[in-house]
């Protein structure tokens, strides 16, 4: 963790202070302490927070009014605010909270460790996005601070970047050249002089071309300059853009006027080559910084162009700024070799050049005696320079010749100044390389680690990333087991890549899971989860997602789909449709537009897909080729639900083109059995019993019980279950365990809470539903144990093979 990212605990009470430090102590992030909301405010105009854990109740301003006036603020707006308080739970403080600007509110006590890891989670979305600013910090220096003049331009010849050494040649503002082409900035006679090799360039004839035509400068002067220009690659099939190199002629023109002064014109000519060749060195180097996906590719690229340059036998590059150093050799012929190795284990050549911070060349090194093994046996003579990153040495480039040459001072000023853009190109990489690890590791953690087990359903999910892999995407999905056997699921995609998506996807996930808790209707819930996304304020909140509650007992299934790709049902018998419902707006576009709740009913192996566009879009074709794919993909879906994901993935993705945009599938599939065994959560609401007797009617259908067998099992087990509410949790809607099994024609039912009953009175009017229960069942147990209460019921069915283990029946006992 970086010590340096700071995390501000507002709390007026010096105890809860102490316990959030110790909490939150492992993280290795620096803890600020604030006792009011008027000391918070001064800490946050004083430094940077990373998040901010915020109490409610404070004397003088309280949370809400400081997390209001925090977000008043430009430079504190973005910052994650995170509610911890004691007070009511009621919906209207934890609407307050999140209309003051918190992503979260939690209820003390807090679970320690969930802190720890949302706590976790926003420091290193603060860390990342300062790595981000520092990378593209460090691609801007490469543009800006060239020797030459540069830019970047659409595939119509039109600047959209320009350097500083640019304006200075031109002798223009870089507003007066934005938005122009070379043709609108010259004389009319050039105009087109270079259209036939543009095409060329573009069409992927030809990699480069270098020209010469004329700039107009200040007071309608004329400057020649020769355009060097090749492709800067897109990814995702994007028409590539446009790398000029703009040299100025003047000087050359000038001397080839001045011709009586032949030595004069001579040494010219022969510095605009030198300056040309290492032009074309620094063009090479650019090229390979630009198309290289890894060190290792880059460091290949690299040595090849250094050899052809400067016509050697052998090149290196030693790195030792890192724990083990990594060294690539290069020879004519010979592909290029990468390995890590121990700083221990290098030759003298590195140490030294490392050491120095200057260029070291020798012509006899055999006499010399130096240890050159970097650069591999038998070498004669050698030039070494140091490679930096624009701040620090992080090794040196070695080049050598197997007989013996004297390198001069030129050679030795090109090879510094190949060493100076490839110390550039190698930092950059590796930044690119740490990111996009980073990017897929953000990912992974904030997607589930697992699904639920759900009776009667079986679950499977993928997530792909875009080819590019370096940003994290906004494609999420969730799944969530709820009491009495019914399962919430949910798919999203919100608009864009990188941080901010990534974040916003957090908090919609985390919200979803909390609206789940208080609403029934995905109508409803998708009303909120909106309001939630308006409160985000985030640039990246416009979302699309579609929500469904799926009760496997009687296989309803209710969703809501708001602007997301129609969902897929596969029926039984392999036909498969979209479920293609009057379309609703996208989540965070408009404020209340009253979401639908839609329902069908999923029979028995029948299967529900959820999936994003990344799954049915390309480039090249219309949306209705991708969706037609998807639905002859998924005709006659199996049983294995693992096996249809990666069926879906190998042929509804389009094979004409790479997937540039994140995939999510999220399969479904209602199992034809419950099984032997049954486990549910119940909540004591009438909504959670109703549904545990839904599911166990089916569940008994399946072992054969008949109809008078099926109503007195289902009724014994609503009564232990009501027995349960009212004398262990006192109505309240607490959950607990139903178990259902089948031994042969022996069927058991378990109730477990974990509250405390009562003791049995004498009163006339109480204790009938035990009775009730023992009349309807063979054998009843109730085991009360400090940790709960248990209700065991056994009755064995009229038909059916013996259990194993059976028991006798007709015993009602309480212990």
């Amino acid at each position: 963790m970086n010590t340096d990212t700071a995390i501000l605990l507002v709390d007026d009470r010096d105890e809860n202070l102490l316990a959030l430090e110790a909490v939150l102590g492992p993280t290795g992030y620096r803890l600020v302490k604030a006792r009011s909301g008027e000391e918070a405010l001064r800490k946050v105009l004083q430094e940077d927070f990373a998040a901010i854990l915020l109490d409610v109740q404070m004397p003088g301003l309280d949370g809400f009014q400081t997390a209001e006036m925090i977000r008043t603020r430009e430079r504190s707006r973005s910052v994650p605010i995170i509610f911890v308080t004691a007070i009511s739970k009621a919906p209207e403080n934890v609407f307050r909270g999140y209309g003051a600007g918190a992503v979260d509110y939690l209820f003390k006590p807090v679970d320690a460790v969930v802190l720890r890891s949302k706590v976790e989670v926003f420091g290193e979305l603060y860390e990342r996005g300062r790595a981000l600013v520092a990378r593209e910090e460090l691609l801007r220096a490469m543009f800006e601070d060239a020797p030459i003049g540069m830019a970047r331009a659409g595939a119509d010849g039109r600047l959209s970047h320009v350097n500083r050494a640019l304006t200075e040649t031109v002798g223009r503002d870089a507003a007066e050249l934005l938005g122009r082409t070379l043709d609108e900035l010259g004389p009319h006679a050039d105009a087109g002089i270079d259209a036939k090799q543009r095409e060329d360039l573009l069409a992927g004839r030809i990699a480069r071309y270098e020209i010469e035509r004329r700039l107009t400068g200040p007071r309608g002067t004329t400057i020649p300059v020769l355009v060097s220009a090749s492709l800067a690659r897109a990814s995702g099939g994007a028409r590539p853009d446009l790398i000029l190199q703009l040299q100025d002629l003047r000087e050359r023109r000038r001397a080839q006027r001045d011709r009586e002064q032949l030595i004069r014109a001579q040494a010219a000519r022969a510095s605009a080559e030198a300056t040309a060749e290492r032009l074309r060195i620094m063009q090479s180097i650019a090229v390979a910084a630009l198309g290289a996906e890894d060190l290792e590719e880059l460091l290949g690229e690299l040595l090849d162009r250094i050899l052809e340059a400067l016509d050697v036998d052998r090149a290196a590059v030693v790195l030792t700024d890192e724990a083990r150093a990594v060294v690539a050799r290069a020879a004519g012929g010979v592909d290029t070799v990468v390995a890590h190795e121990a700083r221990d284990r290098l030759d003298d050549l590195a140490e030294r050049v490392v050491r120095e911070g200057g260029p070291l060349a020798i012509a006899d090194v055999p006499a010399d005696g130096l240890d050159a093994s970097s650069l591999g046996p038998a070498i004669t003579s050698l030039l070494a320079v140091p490679l930096t990153d624009g701040k620090r040495v992080i090794g040196s480039i070695h080049v050598g010749t197997l007989t013996r040459r004297d390198f001069d001072d030129e050679t030795t000023a090109l090879l510094r100044l190949a060493a100076d853009r490839a110390g550039l190109a190698i930092a950059r990489t590796r930044l690119y390389e740490r990111e996009r690890g980073i990017a897929q590791e953000l990912q992974r953690s904030l997607l589930p680690k697992r699904l639920p087990p759900v009776p009667g359903v079986a679950l499977d999910a993928r997530y792909l990333p875009g080819v590019n892999g370096t940003s994290v995407g906004g494609d999420w999905y969730d799944a969530i087991a709820l009491p009495s056997g019914r399962i919430a699921i949910a798919i999203g995609d919100v608009v864009g890549r990188g941080i901010s998506a990534a974040a916003t996807m957090g908090q919609m996930r985390s919200a979803l899971r909390a609206i789940l808790m208080q609403a029934d209707d995905t109508g409803a819930m998708a009303d909120r989860l909106n309001r939630f996304a308006h409160a985000i304020g985030s640039e990246a909140v416009m979302t699309t997602v579609v929500l469904a509650i799926l009760e496997p007992a009687t296989g309803t299934l209710r969703y809501t789909n708001a602007g997301h790709p129609p969902p897929l049902l596969v029926a039984a018998d392999g036909t498969a449709r979209f479920l293609e419902d009057a379309p609703s707006p996208p989540m965070g576009v408009v404020a209340s537009p009253r979401y639908q709740q839609h329902a069908t009913v999923l029979e028995p192996g029948s299967t529900f897909i959820l999936y994003t566009d990344g799954l049915v879009e390309a480039p090249s074709e219309v949306l209705d080729v991708g969706l037609a794919r998807l639905l002859e993909a998924a005709r006659d879906a199996g049983d294995d639900v693992a096996a249809t994901c990666e069926r879906l993935l190998e042929q509804g993705l389009s094979a004409s083109s790479s997937h540039s945009d994140d995939v999510t599938l999220l399969v479904v599939r209602m199992n034809e059995t419950f099984g032997e065994r049954v486990d549910l959560e119940v909540s004591g609401h009438s909504g959670g019993l109703f549904a545990m007797r839904q599911t166990l009617r089916r569940w008994l259908g399946e072992t054969g019980a008949d109809v008078d067998e099926t109503e007195d099992i289902i009724m014994a087990c609503n009564e232990a279950c009501e027995n349960s509410v009212e004398h262990g949790y006192e109505f309240g809607d607490d959950l607990f365990d139903v178990c259902f099994e089948r031994d042969g024609a022996e069927i058991t039912v378990s109730i477990r809470d974990r509250g405390t009953w009562r003791t049995p009175t004498e009163e006339p009017h109480r204790g009938h539903g035990l009775r009730l229960i023992g009349k309807l069942m063979d054998d009843v147990d109730v085991q009360a144990r400090p940790g709960g209460t248990t209700v065991l019921m056994r009755r064995r069915l009229a038909s059916g093979p013996e259990p194993t283990g059976a028991t006798g029946a007709g015993s009602l006992a309480q212990r």
